[in-house]
């Protein structure tokens, strides 16, 4: 469409909007996405993405679309995708690196779209936050669970971390989803999965499979070191109380397996926290005992928690990973 000086009047009748902050009436190349608006300088957006600089290069046909005297193009991104993606450009305080705050939307928009279009340095500040809070090791997993998840993380919702290990099915960065997965598990029970999941059909499978499985043997397994022993702990002289002890505690594990208000499983590796350790009531040298039991089954399930969702072992996601963001 050619619009003359009566523009602005148009577009409102077609239902358009400027972007606010984003409609600079100095600059050269104006943008369309969905209904929004957008006027900024063609020569930078240029210098930032190579995908929009071969687009920009190629001399306009006789036809193409002018608005304001304007080159005139259409974008099918949304529209808050191209907002986020555009002001993370243009000013340098809106998208910091890691551990400045973000959003969970401003985040995955700015990944979408600077992956796209390839501005490297924006896709990988994206991954360096969204990396930082889905741990690798066991030792990472503790001290999230903890308390160290980025606002974003927690203000985000189940459909949000659904969303996200979409995109990184889409977008190569794999070595989220062991823990995305075994968080999505403890969010919903398997038949939530499959109801409620927009994942494909082969990680649908293996969600329900793995619900099923964290719900009875991995949690079964994890609390093994709450069953009585047929041989005493060296060092214990009250094995009898002891065991009592651990049976006090398994019944109120056993407890814990439904979350209250509705029928998710508590997951594997928060069944039993360090800190119920306080409530087992043993000797010293059982308490020992039933702690290294604990970590052990903590770190066996973590080990196997990608093969568990049909992922490549821990070492090859975190190679992965450190080529991804090198580059």
């Amino acid at each position: 469409m050619d619009v003359d000086s009566s523009s602005a009047t148009l577009a409102a009748t077609q239902g358009l909007t400027r972007a606010e902050g984003l409609y600079f009436e100095d600059c050269g190349l104006i943008i369309q996405a969905e209904n929004t608006l957008f006027r900024i300088s063609r020569e930078y957006l240029a210098s930032q993405s190579p995908v929009f600089r071969d687009m920009l290069s190629l001399p306009p046909p006789q036809t193409a679309d002018m608005m304001d005297g304007c080159p005139f193009v259409q974008l099918p991104d949304k529209a808050e995708d191209v907002i986020v993606f555009l002001k993370a450009l243009m000013f340098s305080d809106f998208f910091e690196s890691h551990p400045a705050p973000t959003t969970f939307a401003i985040l995955t928009g700015v990944l979408r779209m600077s992956h796209k279009y390839d501005v490297n340095h924006l896709r990988k500040r994206a991954l360096v936050h969204i990396s930082a809070n889905f741990p690798m090791t066991l030792d990472e997993y503790l001290v999230w669970y903890r308390g160290k998840q980025p606002d974003w993380y927690l203000e985000s919702t189940d459909n949000d971390l659904a969303m996200l290990s979409i995109l990184a099915r889409e977008l190569s960065f794999e070595w989220i989803l062991p823990f995305a997965f075994y968080e999505i598990c403890n969010s919903y029970n398997s038949e939530l999965v499959i109801l409620r999941e927009p994942h494909s059909f082969e990680d649908r499978v293996r969600l329900v499979a793995a619900c099923r499985s964290f719900d009875s043997t991995a949690v079964t397994l994890m609390l093994e070191f709450l069953w009585p022993d047929d041989n005493p702990v060296d060092g214990c002289h009250s094995s009898g109380d002891c065991d009592e002890a651990r049976l006090v505690c398994r019944r109120l594990a056993e407890d814990w397996r439904q979350r209250a208000g509705n029928d998710t499983p508590r997951g594997p590796l928060d069944i039993w926290e360090e800190s119920d350790f306080a409530r087992l009531h043993v000797c010293d040298a059982c308490l020992a005992n039933s702690k290294a039991q604990h970590q052990t089954a903590q770190q066996v399930f973590w080990d196997t928690l990608p093969e568990t969702f049909g992922l490549p072992e821990w070492s090859e996601l975190a190679r992965l990973k450190s080529e991804t963001l090198k580059q």
